[in-house]
């Protein structure tokens, strides 16, 4: 059993990365929530909401960091994210990765094991064959 905590400390990353990214879903579902419960309340005493929280409500950000810039270029993203060109960069991105590990596969000396190395480059290898794919179907698509 200690063995297996030795060989595989790196996976406390991952499980972190996953652990930590599930509260902040919670939170944002838990923030959401609040909000509609809060035009609810409006809505029930006949009231019209005030701007803001109408405003708050549509662009998913309840808090007021416009002194920074956040909401500008939260948007700027959303519409790099959709572009086809962020698909096929991603895609370059994470097929070169793949390819170091499998590389680092190939090349291991003998005294280092290459099943790890090999596992993540098949997985890398899937990631960025899905990136491509979507990148050339919203190249096709684009014009729709």
């Amino acid at each position: 059993m200690e063995d297996l905590f030795r060989s595989y400390w790196w996976l406390l990353f991952p499980l972190g990365f996953f652990v930590f990214g599930a509260w902040d879903r919670w939170l944002a579902y838990k923030r959401s929530q609040a909000q509609l419960d809060l035009l609810r309340a409006y809505t029930t005493q006949g009231k019209d909401p005030p701007p803001e929280l109408i405003k708050a409500v549509r662009e998913d950000d309840f808090g007021d960091d416009d002194d920074y810039g956040w909401r500008e270029r939260r948007r700027y993203m959303r519409r790099r994210y959709r572009s086809p060109y962020w698909a096929l960069r991603t895609a370059l991105v994470t097929g070169a990765v793949a390819l170091g590990f499998w590389l680092a596969s190939e090349y291991a000396g003998p005294a280092v094991d290459f099943w790890p190395f090999r596992l993540v480059a098949i997985i890398l290898t899937c990631v960025a064959a899905g990136h491509a794919v979507v990148a050339l179907l919203s190249y096709s698509l684009r014009g729709r």
